[in-house]
């Protein structure tokens, strides 16, 4: 499935691996699904310590790193509130230059949620 995606796509060869910026319910429930799926998932928190339970909790396949360092996925997921995507990606700058990312951002008032 994977090759026949990359050759719809384009890709020479299929995206494998995938970076989470967040480590709440949705990178959660994210990461779960890639890792079923056969991708290695690395999990970049703000909270080091947070960042390493959520990789320690879903096992094989998956790293952790802080935001500081660069995403190493092929495919970058922004779990993070929707007012700190834009920051994230002015940081990360260059080091998102040929990677899909995926924005999953929402406006949401959390005095009123």
């Amino acid at each position: 499935m994977k090759t026949l995606l990359a050759r719809i796509f384009g890709k020479k060869t299929p995206m494998t691996n995938l970076t989470i910026i967040g480590n709440g319910n949705m990178a959660r429930g994210i990461a779960i699904r890639a890792l079923a799926g056969g991708l290695a998932v690395e999990i970049l928190g703000q909270d080091a310590a947070k960042a390493q339970e959520l990789a320690t909790e879903l096992g094989a396949g998956a790293t952790f790193g802080t935001t500081v360092d660069a995403p190493q996925g092929d495919i970058v997921v922004l779990a993070v509130p929707f007012d700190a995507a834009k920051s994230i990606v002015r940081a990360y700058g260059d080091a998102l230059a040929g990677k899909t990312v995926v924005d999953i951002t929402n406006p949401v008032n959390f005095e009123t949620f």
